[in-house]
């Protein structure tokens, strides 16, 4: 996993590479469909009816931009963070948690607030507990491929802790599970299996986890999140033991097992191939409402897989 940073007994950190403007730079019109042309390209196209709501809300809110630490981007707030729209986004997070459902999901991990509110819509219509990564400042002196003095072990930090970039500013960040939310459902998770299990001379206790963000763009949160995820799971899998074994006095052994089955998203930027990234990395084919083939500033583009290049108005 080569974006992560090499930096045994310290907290991970994962690099996210700036973008810069898909080629070429400025589109022939002839290519563009233009915004009030959308209607009539969607009803020939073979997006699905999440994806189409999507769409017609990306195009009346949002557009091309530049982010501080991200480079070129899309602004999509109106949609996905600061607003909430059932009559444009519904249709697709019903598809999500259709998905989740196929993948047998106990648990959905979110990386900071900006992907909350989807995932909390995710959790809602799926059924299925959602826990905030936590985002914070990272104020430690550290450098990207080699420890130096200052820099902070693994162990000051929850389990699955890791600093990324910020897309939207310039410093790296610190993301960590909220680890009481996190046990809390693991342990009811537990305790239905333990309760299936009763006569067995083994317990098999597993955890499956999903990935859920506003958008993927190069899979490298997907990546820091999947990872973390696997720590966190395991954690919480050998507190509940403990605490069972205390509590019951039952010292079966126990096969334990946890897995990162699926991500969901509105947006996937698939020009960066992360589809192909988090299939080599974790066997997974991220399920995505929109995959966006390309970005264009001038004029204000996307380019659409399935569709087309559309225009902003």
């Amino acid at each position: 996993m080569s974006e992560r940073a090499s930096l045994p007994d310290l907290l991970p950190r994962y690099e996210r590479p700036r973008e810069a403007p898909t080629q070429p730079e400025v589109l022939d019109p002839a290519v563009l469909i233009p915004s009030a042309a959308l209607e009539d390209a969607l009803a020939a196209s073979p997006l699905s009816d999440g994806a189409k709501g999507l769409l017609r809300g990306l195009i009346r809110l949002g557009g091309p931009a530049m982010f501080g630490g991200g480079g070129v981007g899309i602004e999509y707030g109106s949609l996905l963070k600061t607003a909430v729209r059932p009559d444009l986004v519904a249709a697709h997070v019903r598809e999500a948690a259709d998905h989740l459902h196929e993948r047998q999901v106990d648990l959905l991990m979110v990386p900071g607030m900006s992907g909350y509110p989807v995932g909390a819509m995710y959790a809602i219509v799926a059924g299925i507990p959602a826990v905030l990564l936590k985002k914070q400042r990272y104020e430690q002196p550290h450098e990207r491929h080699e420890p130096r003095e200052g820099d902070s072990p693994v162990g000051d930090y929850p389990p699955g802790a890791f600093v990324i970039p910020s897309y939207t500013g310039d410093a790296d960040v610190l993301i960590s599970a909220d680890l009481a939310s996190v046990q809390d459902i693991v342990d009811a998770v537990l305790k239905r299996q333990v309760a299936a299990q009763r006569g067995v001379e083994r317990l098999a206790l597993s955890l499956r986890v999903a990935g859920a963000d506003d958008i993927i763009d190069k899979a490298t949160m997907s990546q820091a999140v999947s990872d973390s995820a696997l720590i966190v799971g395991k954690a919480a899998i050998r507190s509940f033991v403990a605490r069972y074994r205390a509590a019951t006095g039952d010292e079966r052994p126990v096969a334990d097992s946890v897995a990162v089955v699926a991500w969901v998203t509105p947006l996937i930027k698939g020009y960066n191939h992360p589809q192909a990234q988090l299939q080599r990395w974790f066997g997974i084919t991220p399920f995505a409402g929109l995959t966006v083939t390309s970005v264009h500033l001038d004029p204000p583009a996307l380019g659409i897989e399935g569709l087309g290049i559309v225009a902003f108005p």
